[in-house]
């Protein structure tokens, strides 16, 4: 019997997928509607993590919150030209710069790759000028949007297997 690697890619899709189903203690009760982050994330992400040489513990929640509540950019970035899809882009890739700056000259090989693909999809994104043009909302290089909202979660990721590689 011949088997296949799980790919990175199926494991993302997989991830998005539960993330933007959601899950909710609330008794069936509406989910909250909102594309900005909450102030608990925001206090998460500005709350610095005990300094273990380790690079998930302390960007991990950094991403989340700029993803927002339940991968709330990802929803944002149905509609690729929404201002709430740029705002989201924009956050997460401000931290996406400073986690490249924190791996530094450190063998995070995953980490880079994922960042490389997330750069790529914003300049794709910039270069197209899709933020408030709707006529892009269905081109790839809006829809590279996407990239970047869900690659916010796959870093995590491979922050992760790059601290344990480095460990």
């Amino acid at each position: 019997m011949r088997t296949r690697p799980i790919t990175a890619a199926a494991v993302s899709a997989i991830l998005l997928a539960a993330l933007t189903a959601g899950c909710s203690s609330s008794g069936g009760a509406e989910p909250e509607k909102t594309t900005a982050p909450t102030t608990a994330a925001a206090e998460a992400a500005a709350a610095p993590a005990a300094d273990t040489g380790k690079l998930a513990p302390i960007w991990t929640p950094k991403l989340d919150a700029a993803a927002g509540p339940n991968a709330a950019a990802t929803g944002s970035c149905r509609t690729p030209s929404s201002i709430a899809c740029a705002d989201a882009i924009d956050r997460i890739m401000t931290v996406v710069n400073n986690i490249e700056a924190a791996i530094g000259d450190r063998p995070y090989r995953t980490s880079l790759e994922q960042i490389a693909k997330m750069r790529t999809a914003d300049t794709a994104y910039v270069t197209a000028a899709c933020k408030g043009n709707p006529a892009g909302d269905s081109t790839g290089a809006c829809t590279g949007a996407w990239t970047i909202t869900a690659g916010a979660v796959t870093l995590g990721m491979a922050l992760l297997t790059d601290d344990y590689r480095t460990s």
